[in-house]
């Protein structure tokens, strides 16, 4: 029967890796272990927080563990953040257009009852 050797671990790691955002065509590989954790949640909410900060290009939250039967470490991608963050509707934006469009109700009424 096959045993795990004594220096593998027998729990399940979440790990998060980013991909540097850099123009640098030199590089091959970018990628970088940013943490390990041991709850997936956890792991997620840090991926999410680290795409929302726009300093990485992709992020990437992988699952690690042992396989008994096959006396082999597991690597599974469980989520990718790839692409361009949603940007939010910033709150002067939302002003400027209120006022644009009370000032243009207000130029219509007045024409009108010219």
């Amino acid at each position: 029967m096959n045993k795990p050797l004594p220096d593998q671990d027998q729990g399940i790691e979440y790990s998060v890796y980013t991909f540097a955002n850099t123009n640098n065509k030199q590089s091959t590989s970018n990628w970088e272990k940013h943490a390990t954790k041991t709850e997936m949640n956890d792991a997620i909410s840090l991926a999410e927080s680290l795409f929302g900060s726009g300093k990485y290009k992709k992020i990437e939250v992988k699952q690690k563990y042992f396989d008994k039967k096959k006396n082999r470490n597991i690597d599974v991608t469980l989520k990718t953040f790839e692409g361009r963050k949603k940007q939010g509707v910033g709150t002067l934006a939302i002003l400027v257009f209120a006022a644009l469009c009370g000032l243009s109700a207000f130029a219509v009424t007045y024409f009108i009852n010219q």
